[in-house]
């Protein structure tokens, strides 16, 4: 393991990801549509929000 300036170690992300196994990062392309939808419904929440606010 390295570590950096700080003594902290580096952590690694592509050897991380390798180890990952496929059944979490199929379950995680699943819920994705679930985060972006959500996403994009609370951006409207918060623009109506700033339009009432601001008006």
């Amino acid at each position: 393991m390295r570590y950096d300036k700080n003594g902290l170690p580096v952590k690694e992300y592509y050897t991380e990801e390798l180890n990952t196994p496929t059944v979490k990062k199929m379950k995680a392309l699943e819920y994705q549509k679930y985060y972006t939808g959500g996403s994009i419904i609370l951006m409207i929440l918060v623009l109506i929000t700033m339009f009432i606010i601001l008006n």
